[in-house]
């Protein structure tokens, strides 16, 4: 009675220990791998790492503006850091298919696998984020170059205004390349823009066209009366002392400053009676 009770408890001892061991080369040779693919990763991701931050990558990201907007949403790792640590993570995701498949494991396998197959798509969305802001940051400095050549004090509004726009745009597309729907945001973004391009327009045909007048005279008025002309416009007679975006100050006989509308400038009859 004692011996059958004993090899009742004793079988299914024995026979758990042999799968075990029977599984234990197989975890030894998935930890084997998971070792090297650490070590082969992290050798190759700080190599490109190294070999993009040579090639001045960095440099290009921080001029460009792309740093800036990347670190600010929480990533302190510099371009160079980021495609290392991606490049890691691609290379050490593949050997961890191995080791699953040496487990006898197909759906963790199976999961690894489906998402390498995402990745390039995770990393064109990346370049489209990448490119999309080196181009908003671009096109915000040469508004923001323009405005200032032509003396315009709402020149850096404007250009981040811009700036926004292009990003909202920007990760529209990068939401489209994840395959994500996207109708919704579309419609969303379309009726932004519609709303923004209505309103300048509005503003541009109705509220703002006498400043409109007035900055398109101020390019010819700052050709045709430079600073320090002493200029008479009717039974105003002044020095002139700058040719602002909308204005022109003159300096009068008596000492006090007069600000004359550009277009008033151009469109009326100035003599000019002293040039330095």
């Amino acid at each position: 009675m004692i011996d059958e009770v004993q090899e009742t408890l004793w079988q299914p001892m024995v026979s758990l220990w042999t799968k075990v061991a029977e599984f234990l080369p197989n975890i030894a040779g998935a930890l084997f791998l998971l070792i090297i693919g650490y070590l082969v990763a992290k050798g190759i991701g700080l190599a490109i790492a190294k070999l993009l931050a040579k090639l001045g990558l960095d440099k290009l990201t921080e001029s460009s503006g792309v740093a800036s907007a990347v670190q600010s949403t929480g990533f302190e790792a510099s371009a160079s850091a980021i495609i290392g640590k991606i490049v890691y993570w691609l290379i050490f995701l593949l050997f961890m298919i191995a080791a699953a498949d040496s487990l006898g494991l197909p759906r963790v396998s199976d999961t690894i696998n489906g998402f390498v197959q995402y990745l390039p798509k995770l990393i064109g969305a990346l370049l489209v984020v990448i490119i999309g802001l080196f181009a908003a940051h671009l096109v915000r400095s040469a508004v923001e170059t323009a405005s200032a050549s032509m003396q315009l004090d709402y020149g850096k509004p404007l250009g981040t205004l811009i700036y926004m726009l292009i990003v909202i745009v920007v990760v529209s597309l990068a939401i489209g390349q994840l395959e994500i729907e996207t109708d919704l945001l579309n419609q969303v973004v379309s009726i932004i823009l519609f709303a923004i391009g209505a309103a300048v327009a509005l503003s541009l045909g109705m509220g703002t066209r006498a400043t409109a007048g007035n900055i398109v005279a101020g390019l010819y008025a700052r050709d045709l009366f430079p600073p320090g002309d002493k200029i008479t416009v009717g039974d105003i007679s002044g020095r002139v002392i700058e040719v602002s975006a909308t204005n022109t100050l003159l300096e009068l006989d008596d000492g006090t400053t007069y600000t004359l509308p550009n277009s008033v400038l151009v469109e009326s009859q100035v003599h000019t009676t002293d040039r330095l």
